[in-house]
């Protein structure tokens, strides 16, 4: 009786994980798979790229070869400035149309770095990119300066991811005192290339723009102990103060947007944007956590495919 209830038992539970592993198996399953129903919605694709990057029609031209009596094959010559990244338009256009089942094998050609792109799908080339090299484009950058502040040093995760972005990002860093500098200093032992310290008062404000005269003294001392810091400085018109510091790198955030999480992922996106606009400011003065260090990876691709280069902040002395 007892060897009977323990087959039942265990054929019960081979029956509940057939049912777990089913459900696990649809609910992870591929539901990204799309179906290409027209040849005309391969090029609207194509366009997406184009106006992802900022590609203008004046720069692409195509040229229609007849197939067959159903297919006419399209090939895209896109004139683009040297410095532009065709990989990276590749790359960006295979992920856009791997959803639909086409592949894009692409071919180099050199000296030039052209790229061109076939578009294939059930066998066939459907569509031909030509990414090629116009000498009489210049590509237009808009630079712009990004900076993460942290009330303390970031964990290793995220110093590791902003690591992986290769740009050029400053940590800035809040103390009350000189000492705070060098601690940090240590504690970070050269695993980010880039840092910058804020002084603030014990409710959390800046320093420079509360205290002039704490500051003035706090920076002396820092001046003595770590002469080639930076230091950020966020009040307009200190060019008297920063004056009396000639070790000492002062970094001017007066005309920062301020970014932080509470304002949400859209707005984050929205504000970013505007920076390459410079109507306002260029420089972003971002409130570090995982969870902006994520929105800023997201968005920064967007950013640098729009034109955008990320350069040093501006220095308020040299």
């Amino acid at each position: 009786m007892k060897e009977q209830k323990k087959k039942q038992l265990i054929a019960i539970l081979l029956l509940v994980s057939c049912f777990i592993s089913g459900f696990i198996l649809f609910s992870t399953s591929d539901n990204s798979a799309k179906r290409l129903t027209s040849l005309g919605q391969a090029d609207s694709l194509i366009y997406q790229q184009f106006s992802n990057f900022n590609i203008s029609d004046d720069q692409v031209s195509v040229a229609k070869t007849p197939v067959d009596s159903n297919l006419s094959r399209k090939t895209y010559y896109v004139g683009l400035p040297y410095r532009f990244s065709k990989t990276q338009f590749h790359a960006e256009l295979n992920d856009a149309l791997f959803p639909y089942d086409i592949q894009t094998p692409a071919r180099v050609s050199f000296p030039q770095k052209d790229i061109n792109i076939q578009l294939l799908y059930s066998g066939t080339v459907i569509r031909t990119v030509s990414l090629q090299t116009d000498p009489k484009l210049s590509l237009q950058q808009n630079d712009i300066s990004l900076l993460l502040s942290f009330d303390e040093l970031p964990e290793s995760n995220v110093i590791s991811k902003l690591n992986a972005l290769a740009e050029s990002i400053p940590l800035v860093l809040k103390i009350e005192q000189p000492m705070e500098a060098q601690t940090l200093k240590k504690d970070l032992n050269g695993e980010y290339h880039s840092m910058i310290f804020w002084f603030q008062n014990k409710n959390g404000k800046d320093l420079i723009k509360t205290n002039p005269e704490a500051a003035h003294s706090r920076l002396d001392r820092l001046q003595d102990i770590s002469p080639n810091a930076r230091v950020l400085v966020t009040k307009s018109n200190s060019s008297e103060l920063v004056n009396k510091f000639n070790k000492l790198t002062f970094i001017d955030a007066s005309n920062a947007q301020q970014l932080h999480e509470q304002m949400g992922q859209e707005a984050f996106f929205e504000e970013l944007a505007l920076l390459q606009s410079n109507t306002r400011s260029f420089l972003a003065l971002i409130t570090g956590s995982e969870t902006t260090v994520e929105w800023l990876i997201e968005t920064l691709p967007d950013l640098k495919k729009a034109g955008a280069r990320i350069v040093s902040p501006p220095k308020i002395n040299s």
